[in-house]
């Protein structure tokens, strides 16, 4: 005969006395509700007590019970997640004014047929008592945990914490007998473990819960003290039915192994006096010539004299000499103590060091995760989440890297994980010093066949371009030492032909697969090399310095002896940028815009009046754009990590935001027809849409 069914007995400590504390329990009459659905049972514990935290632990309870009971969508496992997953939106909808200052940890239990269903969330803890020990819901399904061997942490800190967190619903089998406890956090501080089984064991529920509660007063515990006992045991109104034949039952493999053993031990044992006589008789001889040679031996050794009169050991004297043993004894005893002790708690350290080591491990990767799918949702990426989990991950990282059991080469791997997401939130295109150390951008020139950018700091020029798939790649098209190449300084564009200057105030030309000098007469006139630009294909050179634009006309493929352009230089290192086209447009270090213009049969430029008209505040420019192809010139503020477009009028048309968790952008170039603006931060480049 066996039974098909369970009953329930219920006890808590809320029927006690009435708190903040929530406590649902329901179990349907109907017999298809009770298959389908089971007993659903639910603890809500409030800290700290108060009317505001018990409306809101009555208000979610009763979402809970209702979602999950009226969700005919899926199995009993998405059933209580989803409902945990609104309880826990509730929550946190209803305490975001409140600032951490109540706090809800609930508990969840379902029982089905002959199978229990639980999670929780925050404090709330539930064990499952079986044989008169207590557990804890494993890692896994169908997984039982000892109590005094758990270590794994909580996945939100209290219910409404994490508004986008996924509970964990964990399954087990459950049998007649068994003890389901729902426990608040505080009645496990203040009770602990071991009174919680104790009642379970030697208790009716009821009764349990009772005597919990009185312990919890005698132990002078404040707070809530919500504690619910559910015991499962056979039904009494369930029909047994006549098994078809008993299954024969097969001892574990070990309880084999072990009655093996012992009957071969107890089969030699028997023939003992046998074994005995023929070990003696075999022992015997030996034995003899043995007490021989010994006698022999302790004959040849000289013996002392006997000494008369000598000193008595009186009784005082003996006693003494016991006692100094026993304390050296003694001392024995507490010295290997002190060695037992001092392993013991050399281990205890090692194992703390290392369980907080794979913590803050663990942390670091569970925030990674959490701003990988932020950066992954379609169809708008929560940026500025993804930036929190991205610096709390660094945060765990530090915390690992100073434990003395780090690992240095998984650390890395984090950090690589860090940074490439930071670069993903910060629209950085490249990062060159990956490619080579020291890399420093500080010039962009665009042509049809793709991005280039002076770096004096790795001593190359750069082909930045995508490949696929949506890879981006820099490839070196000038690099020091080659050809007689120095640092490049400066780049420019002629068509699809490019113009740099080096180190040594060398112009050098990179058409295809050529590279040639065509450095100009005149160049001592450059005091210092600040910009390089082309318009009509010749070259102009900006000299902060000696506060002058200086021209090279291009005559047959070479370049004329240097031409002022300003007709009155500017005090030197007054000028931070410049741009022509046709016109001459110069940036100053105090972030002034000025405009300059040739006038009738005049070789160089005189300054005419522009005035801007912000949208906003006024903006310090700090470079400027002005192509004769484009229809816009373009303004960076440095300092401000933004990029303002203007009319040739003077009329602010738009401004853009670059990254501000980047270092602030040194150089930059707007494409019009990719609707980006590139920008250099030192060794990275960021791309910025300019169409959002």
């Amino acid at each position: 005969m066996r039974q098909t069914g369970f009953s329930t007995k219920v006890g808590s400590t809320t029927e006690i006395q009435a708190g903040s504390d929530v406590v649902v329990v329901s179990e349907p009459t109907l017999g298809a509700t009770l298959r389908t659905k089971g007993r659903f049972y639910l603890l809500c514990e409030v800290m700290p007590p108060g009317k505001t935290g018990a409306a809101v632990a009555r208000e979610v309870a009763d979402l809970t019970r209702e979602r999950y009971e009226y969700d005919l969508s899926a199995g009993i496992e998405g059933a209580i997640r989803k409902a945990l997953r609104d309880a826990n939106r509730r929550a946190a909808h209803r305490l975001r004014d409140q600032h951490g200052r109540v706090t809800l940890h609930t508990a969840c239990a379902v029982i089905v047929n002959n199978e229990l269903y639980a999670a929780r969330i925050g404090q709330a803890q539930i064990f499952l008592v079986r044989r008169a020990r207590l557990f804890l819901p494993g890692d896994d399904s169908n997984e039982l945990a000892d109590f005094v061997h758990r270590t794994t942490t909580r996945r939100a800190t209290s219910l409404g914490s994490d508004p986008d967190l996924l509970p964990a619903v964990w399954k087990q089998a459950i049998e007649p007998g068994d003890t389901v406890i729902l426990a608040g956090g505080n009645a496990i501080a203040a009770l602990g473990a071991d009174a919680l089984l104790n009642a379970a064991v030697t208790l009716h529920p009821r009764a349990a819960a009772e005597h919990l509660h009185n312990r919890f007063v005698a132990e002078g515990g404040s707070g809530s003290d919500s504690v619910m006992l559910i015991e499962v045991s056979p039904a009494t109104t369930t029909a047994p039915r006549i098994a078809a034949a008993p299954e024969p039952i097969r001892p574990p493999d070990e309880v084999l192994v072990a009655e093996t053993i012992r009957s071969r031990l107890d089969a030699i044992w028997r023939h003992r006096p046998r074994i005995g006589r023929a070990v003696g008789a075999v022992a015997a001889p030996a034995a003899g010539a043995v007490g021989k040679s010994l006698a022999v031996g302790l004959e040849l050794m000289p013996h002392r004299s006997a000494t008369l009169g000598g000193p008595v050991r009186t009784t005082r004297e003996r006693s003494a000499r016991r006692q100094r043993l026993t304390t050296l004894l003694a001392l024995a005893l507490l010295g290997v103590s002190i060695i037992i002790g001092a392993v013991v708690v050399r281990d205890y350290q090692a194992n703390s060091v290392f369980a907080s080591y794979n913590l803050s491990v663990l942390a670091a990767t569970n925030d990674l995760d959490s701003a990988q799918a932020f950066l992954d949702r379609k169809p708008a990426a929560d940026e500025d989440r993804a930036r929190q989990k991205i610096d709390s991950a660094r945060t765990h990282i530090a915390e690992a890297r100073a434990s003395p059991v780090a690992s240095a080469s998984h650390l890395a791997t984090l950090s690589a994980r860090a940074d490439a997401l930071f670069d993903r939130v910060n629209n950085v295109l490249i990062d060159l010093a990956s490619v080579a150390p020291g890399a420093k951008a500080v010039s962009f020139a665009q042509t049809q066949l793709g991005l280039y950018v002076a770096d004096p700091g790795s001593g190359r020029m750069w082909r930045v371009f995508e490949q696929p798939p949506g890879t981006t790649i820099a490839a070196a098209v000038l690099q020091k030492g080659k050809d007689g190449v120095g640092d490049p300084l400066l780049v420019t564009a002629v068509e699809n032909a490019l113009f740099t200057i080096d180190g040594q105030n060398k112009v050098w030309k990179a058409e295809g697969n050529t590279v040639v000098e065509v450095s100009p007469d005149g160049r001592d006139s450059w005091k210092s090399l600040t910009g390089l630009v082309s318009f009509i294909g010749n070259l102009y050179v900006l000299d902060t310095a000696s506060g002058q634009i200086w021209r090279h006309e291009e005559d047959r493929g070479k370049f004329l002896a240097a031409e002022p352009v300003l007709a009155q230089a500017f005090a030197p290192n007054a000028l931070a940028s410049f741009a022509i086209d046709g016109s001459v447009w110069v940036t100053t270090t105090a972030g002034d815009l000025g405009l300059f213009r040739r006038s009738g049969l005049a070789t160089t430029a005189t300054k005419v009046d522009f005035t801007i008209r912000w949208i906003g505040e006024p903006v310090k420019a700090s470079a400027i754009q002005a192509i004769d192809s484009q229809r816009n010139i373009y303004l960076l503020d440095g300092p401000g990590r933004r990029v303002v477009q203007l009319t040739r009028d003077g009329r602010e048309v738009a401004r853009f935001d670059l990254p501000k968790d980047l270092s602030p952008p040194t150089a930059f170039f707007v494409s019009e027809g990719l609707h980006t603006v590139y920008t250099a931060h030192g060794s990275k480049i960021a791309a910025t849409d300019l169409s959002r």
